[in-house]
């Protein structure tokens, strides 16, 4: 008779630490688009302040708003050591960072 030794596939360290570490640098990138969009978002509000009536709506006060929640969700995934959040939880914020600057731009299109 002859048994079969097989080893748990399980991921390493190494791993862990790669994927951390790119989630990071993605998170960091993000600060630059949320620039870019909130620069955008801020000639879309000053284009429809010349052109329509010269007030605001909510939805530009809703979209200014997101851009600091963004940051905020970026700067929690970039700082948060690895031993304290888990690879999920990091993509998820880094996710909602770029998502959140997107939805910042939408916002102010609507209004």
């Amino acid at each position: 008779m002859t048994t079969k030794t097989s080893t748990p596939t399980s991921t390493s360290a190494d791993d862990l630490a790669r994927t951390t570490r790119t989630l990071r640098f993605t998170a960091l990138g993000g600060f630059a688009v949320l620039l870019a969009l909130l620069v955008l978002t801020a000639a879309l509000v000053l284009g429809d302040a010349v052109s329509g009536d010269g007030r605001s709506g909510a939805f530009t006060a809703a979209a200014f708003w997101t851009f600091p929640i963004g940051a905020g969700a970026g700067l929690t995934a970039l700082a948060v050591p690895r031993d304290l959040m888990a690879t999920g939880p990091r993509r998820a914020l880094v996710i909602a960072q770029y998502a959140l600057g997107a939805v910042g731009v939408l916002l102010q299109l609507l209004d």
